[in-house]
């Protein structure tokens, strides 16, 4: 079975490909990115090593990008899509509800809101692809999916508006060995592999804290392969 990957980063994408070895025991050989690629060559197209939400819900229509990966491997291909929400709002995403508020159901939101997405990139997929896409789709962003990892007090991860800056804050608590192994040093940015190699440990946590991640991976088990 391969994988192909359609997401807004390598961030996201190293995030994936964690959740992949610890369900699905794939390596790195068997995932195929489509957005942003591993590497480029004198053959790639170059705009395919960058990517965004825009980029995603783009690719998602591009019928030559998906045919071109499907009848590689004939039947044994699936396609990840991954996409954030926390720019729903803008023109070209234009999904607005449900709306944040206080006090909101934070699992029924991310339904609702999971669902609206869904739809649309649904939409958007050639018809003849739609059964053999797999959405990963992150309330805010993906980093809601790893706050469990050294937060076990919250219920429910979607609560955070900014998770980002959440998980920043939660690393830079821990102790200087620690916290370095989840930063890299160099670019001052987190260091998404490492956090990688710790999310296949606690998956089932992260699981019971994120509903969007849990339904990402409900939807991977639900494949064959």
């Amino acid at each position: 079975m391969r994988f192909g990957i359609i997401a807004e980063g390598k961030a996201d994408i190293a995030v994936i490909k964690a959740v992949l070895k610890a369900l699905k025991g794939i390596d790195g050989s068997e995932v195929v990115q489509l957005r942003p690629r591993e590497r480029l060559d004198e053959t790639d197209l170059a705009s395919l090593n960058f990517s965004n939400w825009n980029l995603v819900l783009e690719s998602c229509g591009d019928e030559d990008l998906l045919r071109a990966y499907f009848d590689s491997f004939v039947d044994d291909a699936l396609l990840i899509v991954q996409v954030d929400t926390a720019e729903r709002g803008e023109k070209g995403y234009d999904v607005l509800e449900p709306v944040r508020t206080k006090g909101v159901d934070w699992k029924e939101y991310t339904d609702r809101l999971r669902d609206a997405v869904k739809g649309k990139i649904s939409e958007m997929v050639p018809e003849s692809y739609r059964a053999r896409i797999v959405y990963a789709i992150a309330i805010e962003e993906t980093d809601a999916w790893l706050i469990p990892l050294f937060d076990s007090s919250c219920k429910e991860t979607a609560q955070y508006a900014n998770p980002k800056e959440q998980l920043h804050y939660l690393i830079g608590k821990m102790s200087g060995k620690k916290k370095n192994t989840y930063i890299d040093t160099d670019k001052k940015n987190l260091n998404y592999t490492a956090l990688g190699k710790n999310l296949k440990k606690g998956i089932k946590d992260c699981r019971k804290r994120n509903r969007s991640f849990d339904l990402f991976c409900s939807e991977l088990e639900g494949e064959d392969g």
